[in-house]
């Protein structure tokens, strides 16, 4: 699914998503629900992307269950959440779509607050579904904390195998206050990535 592919006739599955590839003549078509391009090249890449949608900067995960965490003790989880693909030939993008719901929140007040990329999951000892973040959290504080919800900043730099969209290692420290680190690492071994890496990017939880 994820990475480079040959144009060959047939259906290719991401998700929800069908793209299929029709020969015409020297070049190919590429559909994908009204979405319809001609590629003159015979090779096309399938990327992850982080769900930014309409230009968000973070995202918001609700946690199914709250979380409780006692003093100076770490957890560390997987949460199933949405994220984009992104279909290129060479350096020019052919189509960008969402995998999951697209959903989008208020994080903070009306006055103050930011629109959001909103999901809600669980965490789990180990990654499911297509889009996969890794949280490491740790309780620095002298005090029990709670995590209700997970608000990180976005980067370009996404990580995946084949079959599985990773977002970089997400760490979040609990210390009078919560803040949430994308470290931008890879949160797994043997990992490819693809985008800009930058350095991390830190946000404090304010509400």
């Amino acid at each position: 699914m994820f990475g480079k592919t040959k144009l060959i006739e047939g259906e290719i599955s991401v998700g929800a998503q069908k793209i299929s590839i029709r020969k015409m003549g020297t070049w190919f078509e590429y559909v994908r629900g009204d979405v319809r391009k001609l590629v003159a090249g015979d090779e096309i890449a399938i990327y992850p992307a982080p769900a930014k949608g309409y230009g968000v900067k973070l995202m918001m995960v609700r946690l199914e269950e709250e979380l409780i965490v006692p003093p100076n003790i770490g957890v560390e989880g997987f949460f199933s959440v949405p994220i984009e693909v992104s279909v290129k030939a060479g350096d020019v993008e052919v189509d960008r779509f969402s995998i999951g719901k697209e959903k989008y929140a208020l994080y903070g007040t009306l006055e103050r607050g930011v629109i959001v990329r909103y999901s809600r999951s669980r965490i789990k000892e180990k990654p499911e579904g297509i889009g996969v973040m890794k949280v490491k959290i740790v309780n620095k504080g002298p005090s029990w904390g709670k995590i209700e919800r997970i608000v990180f900043p976005l980067l370009d730099i996404m990580y995946y195998t084949k079959e599985r969209a990773f977002y970089p290692l997400i760490e979040v420290v609990i210390n009078r206050g919560i803040e949430v680190i994308n470290t931008g690492k890879p949160p797994l071994k043997n990992l490819s990535a693809v985008g800009d890496e930058l350095k991390k990017l830190s946000f404090k939880m304010r509400w």
